[in-house]
């Protein structure tokens, strides 16, 4: 076998890996297709390891919370704004959460590791909260800011439990 085959063979074996990596963890997701997409169109996918697959989805789970925020704001209105600033307070506990869990991804200290789930677990709370909130009246815009929210931050603790 030529050494081009070899490596050819050892590039489509750890392509393998790497997508059954990012399959195996997105199908525990609550939504698989996102999750897929997120990972593999983010360039930091490449031979990452699960402490670098949660950086990506804490990144993720921030700006999707963000994101959450200024929905809320462009949805408030009257009619919902108590529900609306309960909403914004939670999200800002969340954002607020992640930041304080993202210098502690790349420890392998059981304690820090801890509180990445910890503060993982407040911040899915705070989003859902949310959607609580609302029931089934929750604004259509509203509610798949806060699906996609949830989704990165729910993927966040998928992988902090392989830790």
């Amino acid at each position: 076998m030529s050494y081009s085959a070899i490596i050819f063979v050892s590039l489509a074996l750890l392509s393998q890996c790497h997508a059954d990596t990012i399959d195996s963890l997105c199908s525990k997701s609550n939504n698989p297709t996102l999750c897929n997409q997120v990972l593999r169109a983010d360039s930091r996918s490449q031979g990452a390891d699960a402490r670098g697959f949660a950086e990506i989805a804490l990144d993720n789970s921030l700006s999707a919370t963000q994101a959450s925020i200024n929905v809320a704001k462009s949805v408030s209105n009257a009619g919902n704004k108590e529900k609306i600033d309960t909403c914004i307070e939670n999200f800002d506990d969340a954002v607020f959460n992640l930041q304080e869990a993202k210098p502690l991804l790349r420890s392998r200290d059981r304690p820090d590791i801890s509180t990445i789930q910890t503060k993982g677990s407040a911040a899915l709370t705070d989003v859902d909260t949310c959607s609580e909130e609302f029931g089934a009246n929750e604004p259509a815009r509203l509610k798949q800011a806060t699906d996609k929210a949830y989704t990165f931050i729910q993927l966040l603790l998928i992988i902090a439990n392989t830790f």
